[in-house]
């Protein structure tokens, strides 16, 4: 039988857990300082905070001590010091997730990785660089750019957030590039992190394909911190393209629009992005460039559109892509126009507006701080019947939440704004659109999260997905 998230979480925002005592946080950090007192340890009332919360709307819950170890070595000693004192231990990146994965609701430590900072390229001794990256864990994903780009390399992960190259790869995250580059697990050659016994382990190898032994970069790829602690990511990197260019796609119907999508990639149309939102979705992003005062903004057509990118090495075969894609949207999905853009100021103001669409989707019911946000990912197939019923269910339901996301691969998010105030009638009614967009999507063969992992606000839904046989490996 299918359980309600109604029945089961009615957490507001706004209520902070109260699982860990004034005792048991004097004893965690007095065990710390005085067994590892080379090691830099903050129990500030504002850092425990910031690191017991994340991007959105379940409540704050504070470890008790945030360690910042500066090396392996003292990833380990804290490792085994927290095992011998049986003490929680949760790694903490940028706090961009969005599903609890900081939140302490055990007690115990934050252990920030942001001292993990190198990056290392790979070369030969004449200069010849390979397509990849040793990073640090807690290197941002937009400071590993800065950092590469002068190579004429890039890491093509973009999930929106500047999210830390160790929570990517703990979290499997993708994003708006995912449609022709892959997600984190498409994009990591090997990985090192420390065990819960203290054990320091390296995973796979620089080579671009590897068949010896089991696919431990996999098995800790996703894991969410559970099986160990992530020090260093060997990430690919791809050639910066030549030739860049966004287009905008306007539709009448949602419906058609996310079908032509299915379409383009059925014909395998060069799309290196593919994102659809819906006509709430622009009406927020026109109200929310207008307010934040990007006065290089264009206001755009309410209806739903797909935003695209292309990449190519000539402006020739860009030109035969577009084409080919316009054909399609236009002649057999009835698209009302298609504009373009290779504009570099055009095109970054387009994407940035994108990846600010969550804090436009919260600023459309004032006084929202916090939102659920779903992520469900299906069949090519099904998408489009799945955003249109969900579409319809916020219609129905009378609740606020624009729908976009990663049309290419089949994954989208519904952001749905909560304020402090509101009743309970109104948070049941939030809830069941995640249900039933849960529901839908594990119907149709697809998954609970597409790109934003489990924490524990979706932890109720994997004996779902994957049944009691999958629950009893993944705790063996």
């Amino acid at each position: 039988m299918w359980v309600s998230l109604r029945n089961i979480s009615k957490i507001r925002p706004w209520l902070s857990f109260s699982l860990k005592r004034l005792s048991s946080m004097v004893k965690i950090h007095d065990c710390l300082v005085d067994e590892l007192p080379h090691i830099e340890i903050s129990t500030n009332p504002y850092e425990l905070e910031a690191h017991g919360r994340g991007e959105s709307y379940h409540p704050i819950a504070s470890p008790s001590a945030v360690v910042n170890p500066s090396s392996v070595d003292e990833v380990i000693q804290v490792i085994n010091l927290c095992s011998k004192y049986q003490i929680p231990i949760i790694p903490y990146g940028a706090g961009t997730s969005v599903e609890g994965h900081i939140c302490a609701i055990e007690g115990g430590i934050s252990m920030d990785m942001a001292k993990f900072d190198s990056i290392e390229l790979y070369k030969r001794n004449d200069g010849i660089l390979d397509p990849m990256a040793k990073v640090g864990s807690g290197v941002t994903k937009n400071r590993l750019n800065d950092e590469v780009r002068h190579s004429g390399m890039q890491f093509v992960v973009d999930p929106g957030a500047d999210a830390t190259i160790g929570g990517m790869t703990a979290c499997g995250a993708s994003g708006t590039s995912a449609v022709k580059y892959g997600s984190m697990r498409n994009n990591i050659l090997g990985l090192e992190c420390v065990l819960p016994d203290g054990t320091f382990v390296k995973c796979g190898t620089a080579a671009l394909k590897n068949s010896a032994g089991y696919d431990l970069t996999s098995l800790i790829t996703g894991s969410e911190g559970t099986l160990g602690v992530i020090t260093s990511v060997l990430v690919k990197l791809h050639p910066i393209p030549e030739h860049i260019v966004s287009a905008l796609c306007v539709f009448d119907d949602l419906f058609k629009a996310a079908e032509a999508v299915a379409m383009l990639k059925l014909r395998d149309s060069p799309l290196a992005r593919c994102e659809l939102l819906d006509k709430t979705s622009i009406s927020a992003f026109n109200r929310y460039s207008k307010t934040s005062g990007n006065s290089s903004h264009e206001k755009m057509e309410e209806k739903p559109t797909l935003f695209l990118e292309f990449h190519g090495y000539s402006k020739k075969s860009i030109e035969d892509n577009i084409e080919f894609v316009k054909k399609i949207c236009v002649e057999d999905y009835d698209a009302l126009n298609f504009t373009f853009t290779s504009g570099e100021e055009e095109r970054k103001s387009l994407w940035a507006a994108r990846h600010n669409l969550y804090y436009a989707s919260i600023s459309l019911r004032k006084g929202a701080t916090g939102a659920i946000v779903t992520d469900a990912c299906v069949p090519l197939s099904s998408f489009a019947r799945l955003m249109t019923k969900t579409a319809e269910d916020i219609r129905n339901l009378d609740v606020v939440g624009p729908c976009f996301g990663h049309a290419g691969d089949g994954n989208f998010h519904c952001v749905l704004p909560v304020l402090e105030d509101d009743s309970e009638d109104y948070l049941g009614r939030l809830q069941q659109v995640n249900d039933n967009l849960i529901r839908r999507a594990l119907e149709a063969g697809g998954t609970c999260s597409g790109e934003h992992g489990i924490g524990y606000g979706k932890i109720k839904y994997l004996s779902h997905q994957y049944g009691s046989g999958g629950l009893h490996m993944m705790k063996l």
